[in-house]
């Protein structure tokens, strides 16, 4: 671990010494491998239990068997091959892959770690697999899909909150705390051509403007590939288009701040945090929803949040007709920001982003007082 005072794997030149403007994060594309990961499934599929008499051979046929998630779907995803630090700020080579593809051969390896460590009475989670596979930072006996993890930064005269989410009905980590938006890197459509370049969605804004859209504006998912063939035009979509101009050129400050791997799992994390003034935050989230299907904003002292919750109006609803006001957020000090960076509940990558923005705030600009 090269940053020991991080929840996460990493190693010399993954965790930058100061933010990077997204701008600055090259995307490398490699066409889609055949890889089929027959090797990390065989050694699997042991774990697996029957479904009406007939064998189940990976971790989301046996979810999809017996606990059916919503929103448990094989989209296509981009898949982490390697991460270069140095050309000349950060580089992460990409190319294909599938989302049952990485549930299968990573999130499987919390499956066999939950059952060694039940077996040995908490002595290890090491099991066959984990120790087939041997170093978490060697790509190929894997597809390592990573999640794209933006803490959001309201900032005011008043000082700074930021945003979390309580996870629900979602198909990995249910009932954690993580940074909201995040969700996996993947194309939001397009035909199989499409994606022999990587596409327009090979695109770190691309998802995190989505995911603004689905978990905080209460969109409904694009990824599904039996519902959608072609990438989302963000401007023509009335949920997406004030997000992506924020984000794209309009004052939203969004800044790379590392990349590692969660322990249990050995997925890779992007970290960036998105800095917004009050009047844009305000603007582009004042239909916020606080309850969406992967999960409910937390409340100060971790409770739900009600109508009574949403921030007071200011001079410009009564010059323009504002009616909706977005959520209070936590407060980004230091107590709080210990509170939940601290937290085993916390998700790691999340820990990571708020450690790592509390570190770096004077050079993102954040206000904290």
């Amino acid at each position: 671990m090269a940053d020991p005072r991080l929840p996460l794997l990493t190693r010399r030149g993954w965790i930058p010494r100061e933010p990077l403007p997204l701008d600055n994060i090259e995307l490398r594309y490699s066409a889609p491998r055949a890889d089929r990961f027959d090797a990390a499934k065989r050694l699997l599929a042991p774990y697996w239990p029957t479904a009406e008499g007939t064998a189940v051979p990976t971790y989301s046929a046996a979810v999809d068997a017996y606990v059916s998630p919503p929103l448990f779907f094989n989209a296509p995803s981009f898949r982490l091959l390697g991460l270069d630090p140095s050309v000349p700020d950060t580089s992460l080579h990409m190319t294909m892959g599938s989302y049952f593809d990485w549930y299968d051969t990573g999130e499987a390896l919390g499956y066999e770690a939950a059952k060694r460590y039940a077996e040995t009475g908490g002595a290890t989670i090491a099991g066959p697999y984990r120790q087939w596979l041997a170093d978490p930072f060697n790509f190929v006996g894997r597809c390592a899909t990573p999640g794209v993890n933006t803490l959001t930064i309201r900032t005011s005269r008043r000082g700074a909150v930021f945003y979390l989410h309580r996870r629900t009905k979602v198909a990995t980590a249910r009932g954690t705390v993580h940074v909201v938006p995040a969700g996996e890197f993947q194309p939001s459509g397009g035909p199989s051509s499409g994606h022999a370049t990587g596409g327009e969605d090979l695109d770190l804004r691309s998802t995190i403007i989505r995911e603004y859209a689905e978990e905080l504006l209460g969109a409904s998912d694009v990824n599904n590939p039996t519902e959608r063939v072609t990438p989302v035009d963000f401007m023509a979509d009335p949920l997406n288009a004030a997000v992506a101009s924020a984000l794209r050129g309009g004052g939203a400050r969004s800044h790379y701040i590392g990349t590692g791997l969660y322990p249990l799992t050995w997925k890779p994390e992007i970290l960036t945090v998105c800095v917004f003034e009050e009047r844009l935050f305000d603007r582009v989230f004042a239909t916020m929803k606080r309850t969406v299907i992967e999960g409910e904003l937390e409340g100060r002292g971790g409770r739900p949040l009600s109508e009574d919750d949403r921030l007071p109006g200011m001079l410009d609803d009564f010059l323009f007709g504002h009616k909706k006001r977005p959520y209070q957020g936590l407060p980004f000090d230091e107590e709080t920001v210990q509170t939940y960076a601290s937290d085993p509940t916390t998700l790691p990558a999340a820990r990571a982003c708020l450690a790592l923005a509390w570190r770096h705030r004077e050079a993102l600009g954040i206000r904290t007082g």
